[in-house]
């Protein structure tokens, strides 16, 4: 018999990136939206100050779950 772990999963990391976060869409040159907070969180293929702002207010939604 298998005893659980007591070992708290991590949760993954969310990414301005639309293949890893739903509500990021990519608008072209490089610039990624938000959707959820109507912010570009990429701009010119860089992070912008906006870059992560769902994680950062623990509001991130990625894999269709929201938190």
């Amino acid at each position: 018999m298998r005893r659980k772990s007591n070992r708290r999963k991590s949760k993954l990391k969310k990414f301005c990136d639309p293949a890893v976060c739903d509500c990021c869409l990519y608008v072209g040159e490089g610039d990624f939206l938000c959707d959820q907070h109507m912010e570009i969180v990429v701009s010119d293929w860089e992070p912008t100050e906006s870059y992560l702002m769902c994680q950062i207010q623990h509001k991130a939604i990625g894999g269709g779950e929201h938190d």
